[in-house]
């Protein structure tokens, strides 16, 4: 009876989850580098930008993003030069992990695309146009802690826009450096 009562209260140690790699209350920012692709894109262009974040809770954290796709494109006798930006407020949810926490992200915001076309041409003429429009963002990613204030998060989102703000895929990686509280 008593090698049972001890064989009750002895259980193995488990390894502790995580949702959450810094301090409820803390504010972050996340520079990024990575690759827009699909969707609207006619080939991959590079994409920079950077995240400001506050974590709400162990599981929630809101941000800011700011995202841009530079491109430029040249044919015969005529260069495209696009530029694509957006302004996105977002919510990304944690899941449990153990040295990678997944996390899913939703977000929506402003988006603006340009379009300038060059040619050596003269009968044919320079144009260029514009367009703001809504956008929204659709995705999930990892984060690792590298360490204390330190985590790598890798990133791949679906990005809706509309006339000139095309939809596209984006994938990223960053580093999340984490300010502490203000």
């Amino acid at each position: 009876m008593l090698a049972m009562a001890g064989a009750a209260t002895a259980q193995p140690a488990t390894q502790q989850t995580t949702t959450s790699l810094f301090n409820t209350g803390n504010w972050t920012v996340t520079p990024f580098i990575g690759v827009g692709f699909s969707g609207d894109l006619d080939s991959g262009t590079g994409a920079i930008g950077a995240a400001g974040g506050y974590i709400w809770s162990p599981r929630v954290s809101l941000e800011g993003e700011f995202n841009l796709l530079p491109s430029s494109e040249a044919n015969v006798g005529v260069e495209v030069d696009s530029k694509v930006w957006s302004l996105t407020g977002n919510i990304l949810y944690h899941f449990a992990g153990r040295i990678w926490v997944p996390y899913g992200v939703l977000g929506i915001g402003v988006g603006h695309g340009s379009v300038e076309v060059e040619t050596n041409n003269p009968l044919l003429n320079n144009f260029e146009s514009s367009s703001t429009e809504f956008v929204a963002n659709l995705g999930g990613g990892v984060e690792r802690q590298l360490r204390e204030r330190l985590a790598f998060r890798g990133d791949l989102r679906y990005l809706f826009g509309g006339n000139l703000v095309p939809d596209y895929w984006r994938a990223s990686a960053g580093l999340t450096f984490d300010l502490g509280e203000f």
